[in-house]
């Protein structure tokens, strides 16, 4: 019996890819047409299917057309392929905290812009280019002590919950800077309404359960070990936190 085979038309109805890109393929000898008796007609195997949807697959994942073609393509080896998808993974990971990154700073502008639209931006944007995209890996060898770890792991069930409480810290953070590079951190309502912003996050953390108080705290108790960024950002906007959650709880609700 004869092997079935595909026109790129039907090839690409299979596979969900363009006629224009498995043609790209081909031309750049990573996915190779069979040529019929007359040149014009190209024809594709089961297999060519099969290793289409590999470089499909690994496309997604974000490797590139040459990683694909130089290490993954007719690659039978698990173990390698496993070692291949976790640098992936480590890669996208970064790649995620970048864009974080870039949210927290947006949210933060964008929040300092709602309380003084004619702000200078300058300070700010000078301070955001100084930042250190991967300022959250360098926690990976921060040693807490015992006690905070222990306290971290009773709150939190894995990593991305963690992951999340620091970007909405760092989010208020960035917010509470451009407030004092700005000079209106002593305007009341701005420090009414980061107060209660600053209450809303703790109480979002915390839930009011001691232990989780106690882990917050311990936490901030070794910030001499954070990363230099979050430690300096922490010291330059710690007092004006501090004030304006003390003012939110002696004030009030701000719509009140």
């Amino acid at each position: 019996m004869s092997e079935k085979i595909y026109t790129v038309g039907e090839l690409s109805k299979l596979s969900g890819a363009t006629i224009r890109t498995i043609q790209y393929y081909d031309k750049i000898n990573l996915l190779e047409a069979k040529r019929g008796e007359k040149k014009n007609i190209r024809y594709y195997s089961k297999t060519d299917l099969m290793t289409l949807q590999q470089i499909l697959f690994y496309k997604r994942l974000g490797f590139s057309l040459k990683e694909i073609k130089n290490h993954l393509i007719n690659f039978d080896d698990a173990t390698d392929i496993k070692h291949i998808l976790k640098n992936q993974a480590d890669i996208l990971f970064q790649q995620e905290m970048e864009i974080k990154l870039n949210l927290a700073i947006i949210e933060a502008v964008n929040a300092s812009i709602d309380t003084n639209p004619d702000q200078n931006l300058e300070p700010i944007m000078e301070l955001v280019l100084g930042l250190n995209k991967q300022t959250i890996l360098d926690y990976a060898n921060v040693e807490f002590g015992e006690k905070t770890k222990e306290l971290i792991n009773d709150k939190y069930d894995d990593s991305n919950e963690v992951i999340e409480v620091y970007w909405q810290w760092k989010q208020l953070i960035l917010e509470a800077t451009s407030y004092i590079l700005n000079n209106t951190h002593q305007k009341k309502q701005i420090k009414l309404q980061f107060g209660q912003k600053w209450n809303n996050f703790i109480n979002s953390i915390t839930d009011e359960n001691p232990d989780a108080i106690t882990a917050f705290e311990k936490g901030l108790e070794e910030s001499d070990k954070w990363p230099k960024e979050d430690l300096f950002l922490y010291n330059f906007s710690n007092d004006f936190i501090e004030s304006s959650y003390q003012y939110y709880l002696r004030t009030g609700d701000t719509n009140d």
